[in-house]
């Protein structure tokens, strides 16, 4: 069988990624490591964010498709939050590193893409336009990025109660602005 080459790459940075500093990680250091030649990892990549980028896109397909196969919205929320958590230490160290900003545009992206990909799964309660579904999409995926980096690493965090509070929030039934319940708008 032959060896997917972007995935060892991928899994002994994240490897080593747990072991010390993002900052710390060159590509000679990743070649070394995999045993590789420099021109094979440019081959498959062009630089070290490219790979966090691949790692990231990967395991966000692993869960969305986790997530398709929950019986409920609120489940597939707690699949999502769920590995948020497990990978928590790493998320750390990316988030620690210098590359901080472009982590936290990734999260954001990976979020609002899998946002928009189950939202196709499942047809608006009523119609909007294209430009409030965007609105929307990134409206709900900084939300979501931003309870993950809060809640991150948090020692004894209850995930079926950020997954619950998430979902509320989701469907529109945690807060409601004055004027929502008289069917204004506000």
């Amino acid at each position: 069988m032959p060896v997917n080459m972007k995935a060892v790459i991928a899994e002994t940075f994240l490897r080593m990624a747990g072991e010390r500093s993002v900052d710390k990680i060159s590509v000679k250091d990743l070649v070394e490591e995999c045993h590789i030649s420099r021109q094979t990892f440019y081959y498959h990549f062009q630089d070290l964010m490219e790979v966090i980028e691949w790692a990231v896109s990967q395991a966000a397909r692993r869960t969305l498709e986790e997530g398709r196969q929950a019986g409920s919205a609120q489940e597939a929320l707690r699949i999502f939050v769920t590995s948020a958590m497990e990978h928590s230490g790493l998320l750390q160290r990316l988030l620690n590193s210098q590359r901080r900003e472009q982590v936290e545009r990734l999260m954001v992206e990976t979020v609002r893409s899998c946002l928009e990909e189950l939202s196709r799964d499942r047809p608006p309660m009523e119609s909007i336009s294209a430009g409030d579904r965007e609105t929307a999409l990134d409206f709900y995926a900084f939300g979501i990025v931003g309870l993950l980096l809060k809640n991150t690493g948090k020692k004894g965090l209850d995930v079926d109660l950020l997954a619950s509070q998430m979902h509320r929030l989701l469907s529109g039934r945690m807060l409601r602005l004055r004027g929502q319940e008289d069917g204004e708008n506000p």
